[in-house]
Parts: C-alpha cells; sequence; structure tokens
C-alpha cells in the first residue's frame, strides 16, 4: 500500500519549527482521499504540534509525546476536551503563539464560525482558510458514486443545500433574496428562514423550481427540512427534481423522514456525519457504512459500559484534528453516540466504520437501571407506527418521560402502539404519550427527536474515561 506522508513547510521537527515563526507552515493533506497507514504516526505528529504551540494546551500543562509513540499511549495520557472547556477561552488561546487573530481574521486567513448549538449553547470556531470545504469535499469523494458525479459523469456538478439559512457568523440567507443573490460558484441555498414550519405554499413552490432550474445533481440537507419539502411535493403532485443523490446531515435522519423522501424521490440517499467544529468525520459508502474519512480527524470510539436496549456496539465520539494550524481539537467530545460496525473494513484509516449515528448524547434517554436509550433505539421502535409523521420523547426527571406525537390518520390508534412499542425499550420509566398538532424546532434551526434535561455521568456510562 502506498503512503501518502503529510506535507510541512518546514519539515515537521522541533528544530524546524522553533526556527521558523508560525505563519510559516502549515499541515496540507491530499485533495482526494486516499488511505492512510501513516494514519495514527500523523495523529500524534498533530497532537505534538498542538500541545507545543497553541497556548490553551501549553497553559494546561499538556507535555507533547516523542515521534513514534503510539497513538493509544499518546491519547490514554491526555485528558477529554469538553465544549464547555472551548467556549471560555479567547480566540487568540486557538493559534500558534505569535499569529495575530485579529489580523489574520480581517485577512481572511482564519474564518471564524459559530456552531448552531443544538442542544446547547453555540460556540465560536476557527477555520483555518478554505479548510471546511477542502475536508468536506475530500469526505463526500470517498463514496464513489459521489466522486465520479462530482467529476461530470453526470452533467456539470450543481449541488443545492438545505437547512437553517444562519449556521455561522459569515454568509446569511435570511429573507428574500432573488436566486442569484443565494449562488455561490456551485453550490445553491435553498433556504431563507430561521423556522421551516413556518413555510409558505410559494417558498415551497420556489425550492421545488429552483432544484431544477439549478440542474441540481447533489442535495445537501437537515433529514426534516428535505422531509417537509418532500411532502408538500408529493402533496403537490411533484417529486424532488435532483439528478444525481441526496446527502442528509446537520440532524439525526428518523424513519419518518426517509419515507417522506422517499415519497417523492427514488435516487440514492446518503448519510454524511460531521460537525462544524470538528469536520466530516464519517460518510455513507455503497455499502451502507459509515466510513472515516481521511486525513481530517483521528476518531476514538469509547464503548459503552452500561446496557444499550435496541442498540447495538454503542459508542461515544471523541475527535483528535489532524490538519488544522487554528484551533486543533485533542480527545475533543462531540457530543455524538454510534453504533460501531467492528468487523466492518477499514477503507481509509484504521477506525472502525459505523452501522447508524445513534444521536446526541443529551438525546439519551436514562432509565432507572442506568441503561441508556439512544435516540436511534427510539426511532427504530416507532419505525412501525402506522401514520406516525413527528414525535418528541422529553425526559425531565430520572423516572418520568413524555412522549408528543403528531399523526395522520387514527390519532388513538397511533398513541397506543407509540405506547406499546416504547414500553420494552422505557422499562422502569413512567412513559405519558399524547397527541399535538406540532412541534417545536430549537433556536438552532434543529429538531431534537429526543432530550434528556439533566445531566449524566460520562465516566460511569463510557469505557476509557
Amino acid at each position: 500500500m502506498a503512503q501518502f506522508p503529510e506535507v510541512l513547510t518546514p519539515a515537521d521537527d522541533a528544530s524546524a519549527m522553533s526556527a521558523s515563526p508560525p505563519e510559516a507552515w502549515s499541515p496540507c493533506s491530499p485533495e482526494e482521499p486516499r488511505p492512510d497507514p501513516e494514519h495514527e504516526a500523523r495523529t500524534v505528529r498533530a497532537i505534538a504540534r498542538a500541545l507545543r504551540d497553541i497556548p490553551f494546551y501549553k497553559k494546561r500543562g499538556d507535555v507533547a509525546p516523542d515521534a513514534g509513540s503510539p497513538l493509544g499511549t499518546v491519547l490514554a495520557r491526555l485528558p477529554l476536551l469538553l465544549k464547555k472547556d472551548v467556549r471560555a477561552t479567547l480566540n487568540k488561546q486557538w493559534v500558534p503563539a505569535g499569529r495575530d487573530v485579529r489580523a489574520d481574521l480581517e485577512s481572511g486567513a482564519l474564518q471564524l464560525v459559530e456552531t448552531s448549538g443544538s442542544t446547547g449553547e453555540r460556540m465560536r470556531i476557527l477555520w483555518d482558510a478554505g479548510w471546511w470545504k477542502r475536508q468536506e469535499t475530500r469526505a463526500m469523494r470517498t463514496n464513489p458514486f459521489v466522486a465520479e458525479t462530482m467529476d461530470g459523469k453526470r452533467g456539470p456538478y450543481r449541488e443545492a443545500v438545505l437547512t437553517t439559512p444562519a449556521c455561522g457568523l459569515g454568509t446569511c440567507h435570511i429573507g428574500d433574496l432573488p436566486y442569484e443573490e443565494r449562488v455561490d460558484d456551485y453550490l445553491l441555498f435553498l433556504n431563507q428562514r430561521p423556522d421551516p414550519m413556518f413555510w409558505t405554499a410559494d417558498e415551497q413552490t420556489r425550492m421545488l423550481d429552483e432544484l431544477g432550474k439549478h440542474a441540481t445533481l447533489g442535495l445537501e440537507s437537515d433529514p426534516l427540512y428535505l422531509a417537509m419539502l418532500a411532502r408538500f411535493a408529493r402533496e403537490h403532485g411533484r417529486a424532488l427534481d435532483v439528478g444525481a443523490y441526496v446527502q442528509l446531515t446537520y440532524a439525526f435522519t428518523t424513519r419518518s423522514h426517509l419515507r417522506a423522501i422517499r415519497e417523492a424521490y427514488a435516487g440514492p440517499v446518503l448519510q454524511l456525519y460531521g460537525a462544524s467544529d470538528v469536520g466530516v468525520l464519517f460518510m455513507e459508502g455503497e455499502d451502507g457504512l459509515l466510513h472515516h474519512a481521511p486525513f481530517t480527524t483521528h476518531v476514538e470510539l469509547l464503548r459503552a459500559r452500561v446496557p444499550t436496549p435496541g442498540a447495538k456496539d454503542v459508542a461515544l465520539v471523541v475527535v483528535t484534528s489532524v490538519d488544522r494550524v487554528a484551533m486543533p481539537l485533542v480527545r475533543y467530545v462531540v457530543g455524538d453516540l454510534v453504533a460501531v460496525q467492528e468487523d466492518g473494513p477499514r477503507r481509509w484509516t484504521r477506525v472502525a466504520p459505523l452501522a447508524s449515528v445513534e444521536g446526541r448524547l443529551d438525546d439519551a434517554l436514562v432509565r432507572p437501571d442506568g441503561a441508556l436509550v439512544t435516540a436511534g433505539a427510539l426511532d427504530r421502535a416507532l419505525g412501525a407506527v402506522e401514520g406516525l409523521r413527528l414525535w418528541q420523547v422529553n425526559q425531565r426527571t430520572p423516572h418520568a418521560v413524555d412522549v408528543d406525537v403528531v399523526a395522520e390518520g387514527d390519532a388513538a390508534r397511533a398513541v397506543g402502539e407509540t405506547r406499546a412499542y416504547l414500553a420494552p425499550l422505557l422499562q422502569g420509566l413512567e412513559v405519558a404519550v399524547r397527541t399535538a398538532t406540532a412541534l417545536p424546532i430549537e433556536a438552532s434551526g434543529k429538531f431534537r427527536v429526543s432530550k434528556r434535561h439533566f445531566t449524566l455521568d460520562l465516566a460511569r456510562a463510557f469505557e476509557a474515561i
């Protein structure tokens, strides 16, 4: 297997780093996805750079590992990094000493973005210039069908995006902007409203029309947003005019979302899993598994110590940045749960593929016996409920949950089936199920299918913490 070493200017060693100003070097990675047999060594070097050059880690007292140190040993010696730890810091603590953050932001060498904060407070994140697009495109191209589509096999590549119109501090598409002002190169941004629950018929008709006008081949979308647009399309005898594939990301995808999308679209529907603070972590392949994207991150999958009824091989996702100068995150808890396919193929790195994304950690319910019930487990249990359009589970106390359902047709039947299908998962909890005409989205513009309103002891719930 060919090796694809990291390219640095100057050479990546302590003497070169100490002899050169911080702005003179930058970790670079290939434009195309390639197997990375040097992944673990590359990650150790990235950790060493971060701990040696980033003020946050220097102040914390972390010691940079020696070259050639085993990755597992290096990680085991370092504490987890939580979002609250990052929120409490200033931008200048996250770039190599000597760089002027304000000047870099003004010049475009750095970009300041804001996470959506779907389960908590928003975070401000620094991106290196061009980093997001480069790593996202590379991750998407790990899927052969997507790669050949982007290469023009099905015509000039055009992509549309359907999600909240204000995910960051930069470009915003809120209001009533004309089509031309929402097109950036090959990208079209469809939505202009913070809450899709308030879309009008004219707005949804416009978005359906623009998919065709843009000659869209790839559509990247929040699953709820696309499910709502697909239902509107079906009700008006239309289809989603997307020529190659749909890519679902931004939020958890339910079976009801997929059913709605399938009623208006027959092409491939793929899952992409990432976050604005760490980049794209996994992309679905043609085998239905989500494969780790190379060169941008190392991912630790810390297995659950407690039972996870309805879900198998559940793990907490912990991320270490590999190709970032600004804000390299080391052992960062993203806050997501996944189901690991341990016997699956390692295509790009030695990180195991995923069978599924199981939702946010804060969306997992806790039973009195300590078991964790993931959003994915809830969704699988409710997948057979007839007419269930939307649902949300809230656990406000350790002993009870409230379930709200939006159903088409026989609402009483949907309530009864919901209670029956959830009962085996939620043993020991008092379960109250009621109907609703609508369910609110979060201030972030995302919808959460479940919410736990109290904290969880990470060390007790997951291994190696």
